[in-house]
């Protein structure tokens, strides 16, 4: 099945932010839209799955900075299963969104992209700011060194496929 169309699946409203900066003012990830869908804490509706378009390939971000791989596993037995699914995209974040830009930006902390208060202040700036490509950019954001970690137990079973997405 040819794919024609692609759906992230984001954890919460900062990966959301981001990847629609990525793919819209930075052009550095396919384009398509973006779903907030704790891919790895819920568990993927029937509903959602009948809402699906034909020849869509779905892409999963998600945090590998919790525990448990079931309902993941579950989730993507799920979207083999049907059949407007061209192909599943998984993409772990280790450990999670903050370390992942801090690896790609030049900054020591997460707190430094924003000027955020704290750690803790940093996901509520994120979803606030309007310039996020500008401090993407000011920060120097690599691409390359976004997304490229391998995940440690237990998530190691799950393959960093974001070379798939990135442009």
């Amino acid at each position: 099945m040819k794919t024609q169309y692609v759906l992230y699946y984001v954890e919460g409203e900062d990966e959301e932010k981001l990847l629609n900066t990525l793919k819209s003012e930075l052009l550095a990830i396919k384009t398509g839209k973006v779903q907030i869908l704790n891919i790895v804490e819920q568990q993927i509706t029937q509903a959602r799955l009948m809402n699906i378009r034909q020849g869509t390939m779905v892409v999963l971000v998600f945090d590998t900075d919790t525990g448990n791989v079931d309902v993941l596993n579950q989730n993507i037995k799920s979207l083999q299963n049907c059949q407007a699914v061209s192909k599943i995209i998984t993409i772990p974040q280790v450990r999670n969104l903050e370390d992942e830009l801090v690896r790609s930006c030049n900054i020591r902390n997460i707190k430094e992209l924003l000027n955020s208060k704290s750690n803790r202040e940093f996901k509520k700036d994120i979803i606030k700011v309007t310039n996020l490509a500008s401090k993407l950019r000011e920060h120097q954001f690599n691409i390359d060194c976004f997304w490229i970690s391998a995940p440690s137990d237990p998530y190691q079973h799950i393959t960093n496929d974001a070379k798939e997405v990135k442009l």
